[in-house]
């Protein structure tokens, strides 16, 4: 008896005997069974990833019998091997079409559809696929994850994180699923839920590089900031090939070490940042080798800005630390510096920066073939976010940070007519949201209707900064109609004509903003400014209360947790101070009054206190006011504030050891620990039993 060749080629194959099956296949395409022998051989082929070779033959066999569903399916997996993604999804969308009930079949259409970005197609398919009678727990778990993915793709977090917790309810080793749940958690800062999910994900699958990422993210948003190093760097050290994630992994370790102070470690890993997922700039590729803070005798050095407006604004502080070298004999070797930034800021920045040439940025976007014709001549370039790693490498280098925009006289004259207009009062601009709020972001951001307190204090006159005035209508039309008395002047532009919001702004006596680029605005044109955030969460606060590249700004973090609408109520607390008459008949406080309300958490109130009793000449304790009022600021965040104040006390009173204290506090805080150090020494030194000195040098000197 002949035992039929494609029994003997599928016994072969059943018995690792490659080379024969295949010879075995190859006889029998030219037999009347050759569709059935041009899959199996096709199978061989794809077994031994000769991809293909195999497509070619899945494709001869289709032809042979166009209702091969299985056929199909094996053509769509061999075509997903190869990249080649439409016609994997063409092959699995006739296989699912030939086989309903298929779970393998349906799985393959939603993912193709999915990484094919057709997201309600997708969403069709796996929702075919968890209803597919039998279909297996890890299939029912992926189609559950396939409509969360979607769910998450349309904002339905909710129903994306019910899908999640059921695919993880199917599949409870599913590592995926929880990586995923956890991102969700991560992003609507559900920060301990996301925690939980994310060390599951990690116990069930270690290699999870992205997963290790967002947990570091999570330790860091705890305030774990040791633990989230060693996230990070265990996730550089194991990224191997997978440079998106390593770039990810430096990025984020870079933006982790400046919140605790800038380093040159910080500022080399933040050159990652071109190549990580979510940063919103290109980096642009001018023909020229890039700066590396060598000297720029007989060169032309290009800046160019990145990132966000105010990010802009903030990169240029540093730009008047090199144009201090443009002297005229410089510039006769042949020396210059262009800026090319923003073109809403060139005559602002011209005006501010001469003689560095400021030139406009493309409007098209980084297609150097639009560039200004002067860029041409540079022969170095730098990205002015790579600034501080050469001007501001360190802590100290920001001392020296002052005021850089100049507005114009002209305009900042009529602006000052128009604002004097409305009368006697504090002039004070605010802006309350950004075109930008990403999930991190979003605690430093709220409704209009939140800065209403600011609107009932007396003598003063609120002034309208926000840019993007279409975005604000509804929400500008219902705070007015609560009785919002807010000016605003409709004749400038004040997203796009930023010399005249500039103007505008110098006419102020003072800018509250939420963390927008009308604050950096303000700051650098040296206005009062006070930024609604948190600088533990903010990288360029450089692990300070402050923000070292402005001096003018001020910012006010929430107090144990509060929500903006509560920090927004102590801000009117303290703008009701600063509006008062100076003639109003307050009476004059004691220190010990003062001082029970400064204990009772009373903390406007309090600073009012000490403030009047230091306006008094005849108060015989004003050493004590100074340093109460000292410690005050800088438990409210106004660290910069203090030093002065607690530096005059010493300055007249030398043995004061508990103001010798306090100032090595708000030094350490400030990102100055050798003088906090000394501050603490010279308490010791006054009087050697300060167990609170003590204990403080101790634990700097103990401490990283």
């Amino acid at each position: 008896m002949t035992i039929p060749i494609l029994t003997r080629a599928r016994a072969a194959v059943a018995a690792g005997r490659a080379a024969e099956a295949e010879s075995l296949y190859r006889q029998a395409l030219a037999g009347p069974e050759a569709a059935a022998a041009c899959r199996g051989l096709a199978d061989l082929l794809a077994l031994q990833n000769r991809l293909e070779e195999a497509a070619s033959l899945y494709e001869r066999a289709r032809a042979q019998a166009p209702l091969d569903g299985p056929g199909w399916l094996a053509l769509s997996l061999v075509h997903v091997a190869l990249g080649r993604e439409a016609e994997a999804l063409a092959a699995a969308e006739h296989a699912a079409a030939l086989l309903p009930a298929d779970a393998t079949a349906w799985a393959t259409v939603a993912e193709r559809r999915r990484r094919a970005g057709r997201m309600a197609e997708a969403g069709a398919a796996y929702a075919h696929l968890a209803a597919v009678p039998g279909v297996p727990a890890s299939l029912a778990a992926d189609a559950e994850n396939g409509l969360a993915m979607v769910a998450r793709h349309d904002g339905r977090a909710k129903a994306a994180e019910a899908h999640w917790r059921r695919a993880i309810t199917l599949d409870p080793t599913f590592a995926g699923a929880y990586a995923n749940l956890g991102n969700l958690l991560l992003n609507q800062r559900n920060l301990p839920r996301a925690l939980s999910a994310l060390r599951r994900c990690l116990e069930l699958d270690p290699t999870q590089g992205s997963a290790r990422m967002d947990l570091a993210l999570v330790l860091k948003g705890l305030g774990r900031g040791d633990e989230a190093e060693a996230a990070l760097r265990q996730v550089l050290a194991e990224a191997g090939a997978n440079q998106r994630l390593a770039n990810d992994a430096g990025f984020n370790l870079a933006r982790l070490l400046l919140l605790r102070g800038p380093g040159d470690e910080a500022w080399t890993l933040n050159e990652s940042r071109w190549k990580a997922s979510s940063f919103p700039s290109v980096r642009r590729s001018f023909p020229v080798p890039v700066w590396r803070g060598d000297n720029l005798l007989g060169r032309t050095l290009l800046l160019w800005g990145e990132q966000g407006l105010g990010d802009e604004i903030m990169f240029a502080s540093q730009v008047p630390d090199l144009a201090a070298g443009l002297s005229e004999a410089v510039r006769a070797a042949g020396t210059a510096i262009l800026l090319e930034c923003d073109a809403r800021l060139v005559p602002l920045f011209a005006r501010s920066f001469a003689p560095v040439t400021v030139v406009g940025r493309p409007p098209q976007g980084p297609g150097e073939d639009q560039a200004d014709h002067r860029t041409r001549t540079a022969t170095a370039q730098l990205p002015t976010g790579s600034l501080a790693r050469y001007c501001r490498p360190h802590l100290s280098s920001f001392r020296g940070a002052r005021p850089y925009l100049t507005p114009d006289p002209d305009r900042t004259a009529f602006w000052s007519g128009r604002v004097g207009a409305l009368g006697p009062g504090l002039k004070v601009g605010i802006c309350w949201t950004s075109g930008l709020i990403t999930a991190d972001r979003a605690a430093s951001y709220g409704g209009l209707e939140d800065w209403m307190p600011l609107a009932k204090v007396p003598g003063i006159h609120l002034i309208n900064l926000q840019y993007n005035r279409d975005a604000v209508v509804e929400e500008l039309s219902r705070a007015q109609s609560r009785g919002l008395a807010l000016t605003d002047w409709h004749d400038l532009d004040l997203k796009n004509d930023l010399d005249g919001t500039a103007a505008l702004i110098s006419a102020l006596d003072l800018v509250v903003t939420a963390p927008t680029s009308i604050g950096e605005l303000a700051a650098a044109l040296g206005v009062p400014t006070w930024r609604l955030s948190n600088p533990r969460d903010d990288w360029s606060a450089l692990g300070t209360a402050v923000r070292p590249w402005f001096p003018a700004m001020r910012v006010i973090p929430p107090i144990g947790g509060e929500t903006l609408a509560v920090t927004l109520r102590r801000v009117a607390g303290e703008l009701r101070r600063l509006a008062a008459p100076v003639d109003a008949p307050v009476p004059a406080p004691t220190l010990a009054q003062a001082l029970a309300l400064h204990q009772n958490g009373q903390v406007a109130q309090a600073e009012a206190a000490y403030r009047r009793l230091l306006t008094d000449a005849r108060d015989q304790t004003r050493g004590d006011t100074l340093h109460l009022l000292g410690l005050l600021l800088h438990q409210t965040g106004r660290t910069a504030e203090a030093e002065p104040l607690l530096r005059e006390v010493l300055q007249a009173e030398p043995g004061f050891f508990e103001a010798w204290n306090s100032l090595g506090a708000v030094l350490l805080a400030l990102g100055r620990r050798d003088e906090a150090a000394d501050a603490w020494r010279a308490a010791l030194r006054l009087n050697p039993g300060y167990d609170k000195a003590a204990a403080n040098l101790g634990r700097l000197m103990s401490g990283p």
